[in-house]
């Protein structure tokens, strides 16, 4: 089967991480797999080395930059790639409508994925989101909430695949933990570190020999970087950027938060878990968290924007060695459940079926 993905950029968050995952194991299923982006550039392909698809996926250019400006010619130049590249699929983590109308005129089927909380989007994002759904053949969705948002028809003809545990992770560790909370997402607002700092302040006055350590980057470094000075946290909380290894550098500490006010099925979380850092993660929608955790068995929940509660579960899981080692060892539970190859052949049985 020829697939095609409409990409603009392949290292940025989740959504990407898992997009790369499915076009790798894809081509290894006998598939094969296209990248259409606007600028086929050294810098994409250096990024296709890093994902390392450069010598499995076959990239390719397409006008983007016209699709306003010339729309006509713009549709015109999308049915030829199809024809070109005798397209059987199109694969959309995200996309536009465009895209796929020309693609369904075509004959071509259509399968999107949602990868973030649908109710999440702006107004006019959310509309042409919405009329984009209606269009497909099929869908894949992180949540059974996912799949409700966008009515009955999805519900029926779509599929819930969770993520995978993508990386290669080494052994957990239980023993010899440093005192450092960690967190790893894009400095933004939906990953809501500003309210992590504020529940890190109030823990800190009980135990102040721990340390905050936030691996990203992102639009909101400097208010977080201002937000902690006012606090007097400098020297307890530190910004970590453009680091890749980030599983090495997370794993050996004590606890992992999760402050997000939306996610789908945070891949830092599956990742923190299997490696046995006892996690926190808030309870937000579309529930992703909710169907990895078993709050208090292999992970915890807490509300959404609520600093004071996530502080007091901070507190409680440092203050309570025995049941965070417990917690611990059976969260690693999760390598087994979500391994590679069992979330791949769900998502290859359920393209074939299309």
């Amino acid at each position: 089967m020829n697939i095609i993905f409409f990409t603009h950029r392949l290292i940025y968050g989740g959504g990407e991480k898992v997009q790369n995952w499915l076009a790798g194991n894809l081509v290894s299923a006998g598939h094969t797999v296209y990248y259409a982006t606007p600028n086929l550039d050294d810098k994409f392909k250096d990024e296709l080395k890093k994902v390392q698809l450069a010598d499995k996926v076959k990239a390719i250019e397409y006008p983007w930059g016209i699709k306003k400006k010339r729309p006509i010619k713009y549709i015109l130049s999308v049915k030829k790639l199809y024809k070109q590249y005798d397209i059987n699929l199109l694969i959309n983590f995200g996309g536009t409508l465009f895209e796929e109308v020309i693609a369904r005129s075509m004959g071509i089927k259509v399968l999107l994925s949602e990868r973030c909380d649908p109710t999440y989007h702006k107004d006019l994002h959310q509309l042409l989101t919405n009329i984009q759904f209606k269009f497909a053949n099929g869908y894949v969705f992180q949540t059974p909430e996912a799949a409700a948002y966008y009515g009955k028809r999805a519900v029926r003809v779509g599929k819930v695949i969770p993520n995978p545990i993508i990386d290669k992770l080494g052994e957990p560790q239980f023993d010899n933990l440093r005192k450092e909370i960690v967190s790893v997402g894009r400095l933004s607002k939906e990953k809501n570190q500003e309210g992590l700092i504020e529940a890190f302040s109030i823990f800190h006055k009980k135990h102040s020999d721990y340390k905050l350590k936030l691996y990203g980057s992102g639009p909101l470094e400097g208010l977080f970087k201002q937000r902690i000075k006012e606090l007097s946290l400098e020297g307890f909380v530190e910004i970590i950027k453009g680091k890749t290894n980030i599983s090495e550098l997370i794993k050996g500490a004590e606890l992992f938060v999760l402050n997000s006010f939306t996610e789908g099925m945070p891949n830092v979380l599956i990742e923190a878990m299997s490696m046995g850092i006892l996690s926190i993660s808030t309870d937000c929608p579309i529930y992703g968290p909710r169907l990895l955790v078993n709050h208090g068995e292999n992970a915890f929940l807490t509300p959404v924007e609520q600093p004071d509660k996530l502080a007091e579960l901070m507190c409680y899981a440092v203050e309570h060695p025995d049941e965070g080692d417990k917690i611990r060892h059976t969260a690693i539970g999760i390598r087994d459940r979500l391994r590679s190859d069992k979330i791949f052949e769900e998502w290859n049985n359920y393209i074939i079926s299309l």
